[in-house]
């Protein structure tokens, strides 16, 4: 049976409920009787969103918005209004700016520019969760909720809120169950927040993850990536904890 594109993947439960809601309702500790996402998957990168292109977007609307700034702000030469009488006169040295942050923009046609999402936030976020690779191992029981990616592991207790490191110093975090998805929100003091949803697809047969990471210095990004269930073993080293 061929595998939909990402977009058009339905989860079984609680598909039409907006992030917002889901971060701000009760997440419960117990999964819905019968809902279970334990198991060994793999990403089916054919049927996931491409994470290239969607740093490409960002890249774009990032390089959009330095214009938009540079196009804004008065050229260093430009004249300006003589307060003493309305006269224009040439700018002073001291009417220069003291570091010109948008060089790069105004550099000639084909210059090289430097990266906007280098120290991006939001952009850090996204390439967190591309780097933990392609394998997931699920752990599911009572009070427990466990993401094993091989490299790394991340645990989590059900109904909990507590507080974690984030890209950017401390988020408070909670997590739970929200019908058939297990939810996770992270409420960054600094930095984008983000919400994290893991359900099956409709057919149940497909583990479907969406990855929100909330309006920051660009618009909100969306990621979701649907994995295969898999006989492989993930690369394995000394696991770390979120």
């Amino acid at each position: 049976m061929p595998i939909v594109r990402a977009g058009r993947v339905l989860l079984c439960a609680a598909a039409a409920t907006t992030l917002a809601g889901c971060a701000g309702s009760r997440l419960s500790p117990d999964a819905p009787a019968g809902v279970t996402l334990a198991g060994a998957w793999k990403l089916n990168r054919t049927a996931s969103d491409d994470p290239q292109k969607v740093l490409e977007r960002m890249r774009a609307e990032a390089f959009k918005r330095i214009a938009r700034r540079v196009t804004a702000e008065p050229r260093p030469d430009a004249p300006r209004p003589d307060v003493r009488g309305g006269r224009t006169r040439n700018p002073q040295p001291e009417d220069q700016p003291f570091e010109e942050e948008s060089a790069p923009v105004r550099a000639a046609h084909g210059a090289p520019r430097p990266d906007p999402l280098l120290r991006s936030p939001m952009a850090q976020v996204l390439r967190a969760s591309i780097a933990r690779g392609d394998f997931l191992t699920v752990r599911q029981g009572p009070g427990e909720f466990a993401l094993d990616y091989g490299t790394s592991q991340r645990s989590f207790t059900p109904g909990a809120r507590s507080v974690v490191s984030a890209q950017s110093g401390v988020a408070d975090q909670t997590s739970g169950w929200k019908g058939g998805e297990y939810v996770i929100n992270l409420r960054a003091q600094l930095g984008p927040d983000v919400t994290e949803r893991y359900g099956l697809s409709a057919d149940g047969k497909h583990l479907v993850a969406k990855l929100h990471i909330a309006t920051e210095e660009l618009s909100a990004v969306d990621l979701t990536r649907v994995y295969d269930p898999t006989d492989e073993t993930a690369p394995r080293q000394l696991p770390t904890n979120d």
